[in-house]
Order: structure tokens, then sequence, then C-alpha cells
């Protein structure tokens, strides 16, 4: 699904995922639990407030645009 995310951008984007904007809700990352890349694009996974939801968030290159999608309510190990 879309949705907007703001990222922190030093040197590069995305660096760090930041706020996520998802179904009509804002959350807040606490923890980048895992970050990768792929051929078209950047991975996260991320624990945010409130209520510990744990995102994917796959960020395409190409189309400059997110893909979220909500993994669960506590870190996936």
């Amino acid at each position: 699904m879309t949705a907007k995310v703001e990222c922190y951008a030093g040197s590069s984007y995305p660096e760090k995922p930041m706020v996520v904007h998802w179904q009509g809700r804002q959350y807040t990352v606490e923890t980048v639990i895992n970050q990768y890349r792929e051929p078209n694009g950047i991975k996260f996974q991320v624990l945010c407030q409130p209520d510990q939801a744990v995102f994917e968030l796959f960020y395409q290159m190409d189309t400059d645009s997110w893909e979220v999608r909500q993994l669960g309510a506590t870190p996936m190990e």
C-alpha cells in the first residue's frame, strides 16, 4: 500500500525513516530493526509508536515512492 514516509537524509535519500503516514494515522519510528538494499530500492523494517507497530517500508528509486506493509504489533525476530 502506498503511503508517505518522512526521512532523515544526510548524504543520501533515504537514510533513516522518521515518520510513517499510513491509513490515516501517523507513526513515529522508534527503531530501525533492519535495512537492506534491493536492485530497485531500499527496504526498512521499523518499530513505531504508538502501539509498537512493526512496518516494512520499501522505497522504490525509479518511481520515487514508498510502499508500506504492516507486519504486526511487536518486532519480528
